[in-house]
């Protein structure tokens, strides 16, 4: 077992240590494993003992009537003569008969007798069929006396089954005198552990000569797996940072979110110190993310734009559409693409082209401040890198596409959305108008800019849905019968479903839905109500209901804007949120209507 003096102990060494003190632990735990387990059967084994030499003296003697109560004179003087004869001696010390009911009917200790005490454990089995028993500390009410005389005892529970019936009627509750036990168990321990010793002591030198013996041949045969491990785990490393980054980015459907995305898995699986992304915009470059924000004293300039001919590097890493390396000794650096690539504070930066089928996106930059010697790209990250380039550019382009089918489809939302004011005889800007007069009350009701734009669209687009309901009814000049107003009222879950396809519209859509509810929660199509509908929905109820009242219908005259003032009061509370309807009537008044 030697080694070279401050080296590395040897593989025989390891095994000499750690065996002896793996074999020492699992020697103890099975010593004392085995040690509790013929402790156990000697405890069962008397405990068994006891409960036959009681349930065969006492239980013929026993009647289903001397369990119903505490033992009369008579009977209890039977009973007590016959326990202390027969059983109250040797290592019986105690017994007590229990009922079903937890009461103790018989005790040699007459003042017991009659008492009811908590039901432990042990006596719950026994209660259920079950010989159980333990090592008492005496801790229990109905012991502490005991404590004088014994330091310890077995109790031992045994069901009563009286003769001709197998129904547990009680339990015998047997006191055993635990100092009887303790000479065979200190023998038993003695064996146990020696044998035990004995026994893991020949097998660990039996390990040890096999380990001896094999060690040489493990040595040489991990020199040669050596290598061949670290590049499978190389390789399993990559597969796996870029099975997550697919994931992350099959999920993610914004640019700018790709980007955060991209630039922070760059840094923790490449193993750099900062990355940074330059999308092209015309024959601009602009910095669109960077990961950590800020390293030490350096901003990595988010926002900032540049020229494309401005870095010879830039435009022929584009060119050549492959990933490149730049050394900060580069000679060929000048002092702004020296400042431009942050190769002041950087020893070396990998530039990993973005490209679209024919197209350009822009750079992935990899920074590393340590040096060549202790960091290098090696080929190993080079292809990490460009694997997360084609990944990164495949995922830009798929926003790309899908930025583009979500602006088409919302085109012809918004021309679904014009038609049906045309249809529903609306003036062309009727939408336009209750949007300007939602977002007003909105911002003087503290809404958000997202939540603000979630208004907008919807009352832009709360009637998309009449596009399902027939001409003949939008265009009735008087009132609806119920089958026609049955289709009337889905007209918010129709404009909810065509919303439903693009998904930053997805807060205007339960604005859409909802725009017809009530606060009482009369309303429809899901009856919510308070503050269960979505503010913005609240808000477009009082607006849409107000400019309702004023416009002139095929179905009714136009009212005034005292009519409608006093309606929109008259059911704050009911129809609508009193809230909303607070602020409605304020900014009515500052912009002298509805624009």
């Amino acid at each position: 077992m030697k080694r070279v003096l401050g080296g590395k102990p040897s593989l025989l060494t390891s095994f000499s240590i750690l065996g002896a003190f793996i074999t020492v632990v699992i020697a103890i735990i099975f010593a004392w494993s085995l040690e509790n387990l013929l402790e156990q059967n000697t405890l069962q084994q008397e405990a068994h003992s006891a409960a036959d030499q009681v349930a065969l003296v006492v239980s013929p003697n026993l009647s289903l009537a001397d369990l119903s109560a505490p033992l009369e004179s008579v009977r209890f003087a039977q009973i007590d003569a016959l326990i202390r004869k027969d059983i109250l001696h040797g290592h019986i010390v105690h017994v007590k008969i229990w009922n079903k009911g937890g009461m103790v009917v018989y005790s040699d200790e007459k003042n017991l007798a009659g008492q009811y005490f908590p039901v432990s454990d042990e006596l719950e089995k026994a209660l259920g069929g079950e010989i159980a028993a333990e090592v008492s500390t005496l801790d229990k009410l109905e012991n502490v006396g005991e404590k004088d005389f014994y330091p310890r005892l077995i109790e031992v529970y045994v069901p009563i089954q009286l003769a001709g019936s197998n129904e547990i009627v009680g339990v015998y509750e047997i006191y055993h005198d635990f100092a009887v036990l303790e000479p065979i168990i200190a023998a038993t321990r003695r064996f146990v552990w020696i044998g035990v010793g004995l026994g893991f002591l020949i097998l660990y030198g039996s390990l040890f000569t096999l380990v001896r013996n094999a060690s040489r041949e493990l040595i040489h045969r991990n020199e040669e797996n050596k290598l061949l491990y670290e590049q499978e785990q190389t390789r399993r490393t990559e597969i796996t940072a870029l099975y997550d980054l697919a994931r992350a980015l099959a999920d993610t459907h914004d640019f700018d979110s790709i980007l955060d995305l991209v630039t922070r898995y760059a840094v923790e699986t490449v193993h750099v110190t900062f990355s940074r992304v330059a999308l092209l915009e015309g024959n601009e470059f602009v910095i669109r993310a960077a990961y950590p924000i800020r390293i030490l004293d350096y901003n990595l300039k988010v926002g900032e734009r540049g020229t494309l001919g401005s870095s010879q590097f830039y435009q022929r890493v584009l060119d050549q559409n492959t990933p490149s390396v730049i050394f900060t000794d580069n000679p060929d650096l000048s002092d702004s693409e020296r400042e431009m690539l942050f190769l002041g504070m950087a020893k070396s930066v990998c530039l990993m082209p973005l490209w679209s089928g024919e197209r350009a996106l822009g750079l992935l930059m990899f920074a590393e401040e340590r040096s060549e010697e202790r960091e290098p790209f090696s080929p190993d990250k080079i292809r990490l890198i460009h694997s997360i380039g084609e990944q990164t550019a495949s995922a830009l382009f798929r926003v790309e596409l899908f930025v583009q089918l979500e602006e088409s489809y919302l085109a012809t939302v918004f021309a679904l959305a014009n038609t049906v004011d045309a249809k529903d005889t609306y003036t062309a800007d009727h939408a336009e108008r209750l949007a300007i007069m939602a977002l007003a009350i909105g911002r003087e009701m503290g809404m958000t800019e997202h939540e603000l734009e979630d208004l907008r669209y919807g009352a832009i687009l709360h009637d998309i849905g009449k596009i399902g309901v027939p001409d003949a009814i939008l265009q009735k000049p008087s009132h609806l019968n119920p089958a026609e107003w049955v289709q009337m009222r889905e007209h918010p879950s129709i404009g909810a479903r065509i919303l439903a396809p693009i998904a930053h519209l997805a807060g205007a859509a339960q604005i859409v839905l909802h725009h017809h509810e009530r606060y009482d929660g009369k309303g429809y199509p899901d009856g919510l109500a308070g503050e269960a509908t979505p503010l913005g929905a609240r808000i477009l109820t009082v607006v849409d209901s107000y400019s309702a009242i004023i416009d002139k219908r095929v179905y009714k005259e136009a009212r005034s804007h005292a009519e409608a003032m006093s309606e929109l009061r008259k059911h704050a509370g009911t129809q609508f949120d009193p809230g909303v309807v607070e602020v409605f009537l304020e900014k009515i008044v500052e912009l002298g209507g509805i624009p």
